[in-house]
């Protein structure tokens, strides 16, 4: 998986800009489209909370728009942590054929989800079972044991349980710790 920092530095950039033409414009000069790519910078920076308020303050009218609707659904998946079904809702949309422009958004966001969730579960355990990466990822057994490869994790002979192996060495942040114990809680439950 690709280093996603700068990455994460351009999508911080274009929030702003996102965030300075709603203040400056018109509201009725901002088109659906705009409060798509809105709400998939929020998801993408993990600034759930923030999305969560963009859809509870759009028009009625605005909601009704079918692929706005779908990110609401992300948003919600997203707060309650439930990856599983955020990965399989995801595929759902990409599958039957949504917009090339939501596509490209749906799969960047996969992926930024898919390395927060790698780096958290790097950060937190020394072994963890096979079964819960699958529930974390939602993924079928062949994409959990291609993310353990990539990311040069051992799998035990029995395919039980994996050693994740720290990759990135990088400083703990605040923002990191709490998700990290959000992490930890999920699959305590």
């Amino acid at each position: 998986m690709p280093n996603s920092s700068a990455t994460m530095t351009q999508q911080r950039e274009r929030l702003s800009q996102l965030q300075s033409r709603l203040l400056t414009s018109p509201i009725d000069g901002i088109s659906v489209d705009f409060y798509k790519e809105l709400m998939i910078t929020y998801l993408y920076l993990s600034k759930i909370n923030e999305a969560k308020f963009l859809w509870e303050n759009l028009s009625t009218q605005m909601k009704t728009d079918k692929e706005l609707q779908f990110l609401a659904q992300l948003v919600s998946l997203l707060n309650l942590k439930q990856y599983g079904d955020f990965y399989k809702l995801c595929q759902t949309v990409v599958e039957n054929g949504s917009s090339s422009q939501m596509n490209h958004y749906v799969q960047q966001l996969v992926s930024q989800i898919t390395i927060q969730n790698v780096q958290l579960i790097e950060l937190a355990y020394k072994s963890i079972s096979f079964d819960d990466l699958e529930k974390i990822f939602g993924f079928n057994k062949k994409m959990v044991e291609q993310i353990c490869h990539e990311r040069h994790w051992q799998i035990d002979v029995g395919g039980i349980y994996v050693l994740p192996k720290r990759n990135d060495v990088s400083a703990v942040s605040n923002s990191n710790l709490a998700k990290l114990v959000e992490l930890v809680c999920f699959l305590e439950r």
